[in-house]
């Protein structure tokens, strides 16, 4: 095929192929795995034009990460599109800490068990290739309780960062990663933080709810405040998410009759322009809103992880993936595997053949 079609064509051809397909051809040429593996400008374009999401799965007692489809119907039971992927910096005493994703690569947090150390590193699940970040400075003074609350891209200096911080420290300070520079920087912060989860990535900014929305400006490097939707009796906002480009909301008023609502800002940092846009259904029986946390939002669904309730000192329901249709009042849902213990870390991605800094292992081989 190669002695017939001129190079570019091949390689718009290839753009629109899967991960799985294009890690499978890097062993047909070395120009072809140099194209795959190695060309920015390849990379950025099959991310454009072809995406496939998915729901990356760790369960504490298990040395293996688990990469599962969310896009196909589930009503099958077909599970030929699930994988199994190796971490290949874990280390068998790792504690996983925390998990972040932006532009198909996952910024994980380790700290070795019984220590206060924190090891970070952005890593492509697609393509196994990594990057561990230069020790932080809280890291290097050994300072326990270090968060990581978040990570995201800067397209216009094509510059990933990683924020952190001690989530109990008395100073009102951050630390920042910067992929251009590949140091970390201290900022202040005008007020104290008790922030425990990575910040919903829109906009080039990270968020969080608090009474107002805590949106962080990664490109000033500066925090602001935003409205929430107009509040109404028994209104209760949860949760944050990103649809079609925009910060969007979940309000949990009807979960207790198997509803939630989503509220998209159309126009960034303008309350005025809070729109609710579905009604989601999700169980045909009442749910703990507690056990609810959004995995992603799609075009034509969201995806939500129903943890465990607990009960007495053990977890006695299964982790589910609810896949909720937003043209359709039906739901779909998922069980994760079989019964899990303790944290089981789920979190939404893109596959892309992106990468941060050099090379660090061998592509994934899939069957």
């Amino acid at each position: 095929m190669a002695d017939y079609l001129p190079e570019h064509v091949i390689v718009q051809i290839m753009e629109r192929l899967p991960i799985k397909s294009l890690i499978r051809f890097t062993s047909v040429s070395k120009r072809w795995r140099f194209i795959i593996l190695s060309d920015p400008n390849f990379a950025k374009s099959q991310f454009q034009q072809t995406r496939s999401r998915r729901v990356l799965c760790f369960d504490p007692r298990e040395s293996e990460f688990e990469s599962r489809d969310l896009e196909t119907s589930w009503s099958t039971g077909d599970d030929s599109m699930d994988r199994k992927l190796r971490c290949p910096f874990k280390n068998p005493d790792d504690e996983l800490r925390s998990l972040s994703s932006c532009n198909g690569l996952v910024c994980a947090t380790f700290s070795p068990r019984h220590t206060i150390d924190l090891d970070i590193y952005i890593w492509n699940p697609s393509t196994q290739f990594y990057k561990k970040l230069p020790a932080s400075p809280l890291r290097v003074q050994r300072v326990p309780y270090v968060r990581c609350y978040g990570f995201g891209y800067l397209s216009a200096t094509g510059e990933y960062k990683v924020l952190i911080n001690n989530l109990y420290s008395l100073n009102i300070e951050h630390h920042i990663f910067s992929s251009n520079s590949n140091i970390w920087k201290r900022i202040a912060v005008p007020f104290r933080l008790h922030m425990d989860v990575a910040g919903t990535l829109s906009n080039e900014a990270l968020h969080w709810i608090d009474k107002e929305i805590l949106a962080f400006d990664l490109a000033h490097e500066k925090f602001r405040t935003m409205l929430l939707p107009d509040f109404k009796p028994g209104q209760c906002i949860m949760e944050l998410g990103e649809f079609r480009g925009c910060l969007c909301a979940f309000d949990y008023q009807n979960q207790h009759i198997g509803f939630i609502d989503l509220w998209v800002m159309k126009e960034y940092n303008v309350s005025e322009s809070w729109t609710k846009l579905f009604t989601l259904k999700i169980s045909d029986r009442p749910v703990r809103m507690q056990s609810l946390r959004l995995i992603m939002v799609m075009e034509t669904g969201t995806v939500l992880e129903k943890a465990p309730i607990s009960e007495g000192r053990d977890w006695v329901t299964e982790f589910k993936l609810i896949k909720s249709g937003h043209k359709e009042e039906k739901f779909e849902t998922r069980k994760v595997s079989r019964k899990m213990h303790g944290n089981t870390h789920m979190i939404g991605y893109e596959e892309s053949l992106l990468w941060l800094g050099d090379h660090s292992t061998e592509p994934a081989m899939w069957n």
